[in-house]
């Protein structure tokens, strides 16, 4: 059977506005992406999801990167993870996003 993977427009399917760490601080959380996308969607369904973030109109900040995707990393394993996210990286916004995603994998990861 072969793998599905689903490209993904963070902007347009999500929020140009990523926010903060978790939903009762404010909208369109770290915990709301992983809660409510990146599991049942993706890790659940076992798809792979192809996030571009192109569009995306404010830079994501750390407490949205460790709770979406090194919550996510630290539940299912690092190969899971590398297995499911992947990252369009075809522009320097798309790769400074890979990057600064996977330090706080790393971080989450090593109990950081």
């Amino acid at each position: 059977m072969e793998k599905k993977e689903i490209n993904y427009n963070f902007a347009k399917e999500f929020t140009s506005y990523p926010g903060p760490r978790y939903k009762d601080i404010g909208e369109h959380s770290g915990e709301e992406f992983r809660e409510d996308i990146l599991i049942p969607k993706f890790f659940d369904k076992n798809i792979s999801i192809y996030i571009d973030v192109e569009d995306v109109e404010l830079s994501f900040g750390p407490s949205f990167l460790s709770e979406a995707f090194g919550v996510t990393a630290k539940k299912y394993g690092l190969d899971k993870f590398n297995q499911i996210v992947k990252v369009k990286i075809d522009t320097e916004k798309g790769k400074r996003f890979q990057k600064k995603m996977m330090e706080y994998v790393e971080d989450e990861l090593n109990g950081n």
